[in-house]
């Protein structure tokens, strides 16, 4: 378990860190169509077998002459991994993670998000590669969420090259909640995170 626990946070590290949330600029949609609540102090609580992941916004980051929001994302309640997003005018891009740029930054999420719509990855993270195809597998999927039925967007990459590693992830977004559900398959091991819990601050609109 443990062994699956340290691949699957790596593989996060590198391709999604935290819940994916993101400071909007000027020129982007609000809140990113409602995708990514961006709230400091937003939580959302995992569990992945035996494991509790959170996940946190605590704040926003410089980097360069933009600003970013900043997710951190906690095992056993130790920060193992914080990360920099960016919401732009076609969609969600990771920019850095811990000190080493995502260069060009990845896009994990088309917005406005349809069904079959399609987009090719190939950056650097630090001295990682990162290559494949991001795919929003459907875009009403109907799926249970905290006892509640919503409907969710499926973006799936399959087959990914993660620093040399063949890795499928999958992720469902939910308005006003972020992303509700993560699987990953790294070689044959496979995860699932399920949202257990979420908590928006006072004042959210989630």
């Amino acid at each position: 378990m443990l062994r699956v626990t340290r691949l699957l946070v790596g593989a996060a590290a590198v391709l999604l860190g935290g819940s994916l949330l993101a400071q909007p600029p000027k020129d982007a949609a609000p809140n990113a169509g409602g995708y990514f609540p961006l709230k400091q102090k937003t939580k959302w609580t995992y569990k992945v077998q035996d494991q509790t992941i959170e996940v946190v916004v605590t704040g926003t980051e410089k980097a360069g002459a933009d600003e970013y929001t900043k997710v951190d994302t906690l095992v056993n309640g130790k920060v193992v991994a914080s990360e920099l997003y960016s919401v732009r005018g076609d969609g969600v891009y990771r920019v850095k993670v811990k000190d080493d740029k995502v260069d060009p930054p990845v896009k994990i999420l088309q917005i406005p998000a349809k069904k079959g719509d399609a987009w090719d990855i190939k950056s650097k993270v630090g001295t990682q590669d990162v290559s494949g195809t991001f795919k929003v597998k459907e875009d009403k999927e109907k799926i249970k969420v905290l006892d509640k039925d919503v409907e969710a967007i499926q973006v799936e990459g399959a087959d990914l090259n993660v620093a040399g590693t063949k890795t499928t992830v999958r992720m469902w977004f939910v308005k006003d909640m972020g992303i509700v559900k993560l699987s990953y398959k790294i070689q044959e091991a496979e995860s699932v995170l399920d949202l257990t819990k979420f908590d928006a601050p006072p004042g959210s609109t989630n």
